[in-house]
């Protein structure tokens, strides 16, 4: 069984950089099938911030969270890269979709 690092591990390790906060982020990173247990306020987030989720297509249910999160009102535009999805909240955006093959 191979060593599993946590996202953070890895993010830490190439961008060495990168301060990790619990309040006030631009970039939120989660894994997708754990949004329920962060209880984000979609309508206060600040307008540039970025929500990261990991494991978007790794099983049903995610796929399903996801699918939900592109509907959402405050969500103005997602990024699907298979393994991670971006979502957007600038309230002057329109609303869109983006589909990359990585």
């Amino acid at each position: 069984m191979g060593h599993h690092k946590t996202s953070e591990e890895i993010i830490k390790q190439y961008c060495n950089n990168i301060t990790f906060v619990e309040n006030n982020a631009d970039i939120i990173l989660a894994h997708i099938n754990e949004l329920d247990k962060i209880n984000i306020d979609f309508s206060k987030l600040p307008n540039d911030c970025m929500l990261l989720l990991d494991g978007i297509h790794r099983n049903k249910s995610n796929l399903v969270i996801w699918e939900y999160l592109k509907t959402h009102e405050h969500v103005r535009v997602t990024i699907d890269m298979f393994y991670c999805g971006a979502v957007f909240f600038r309230k002057e955006q329109v609303k869109e979709h983006f589909k990359i093959r990585i």
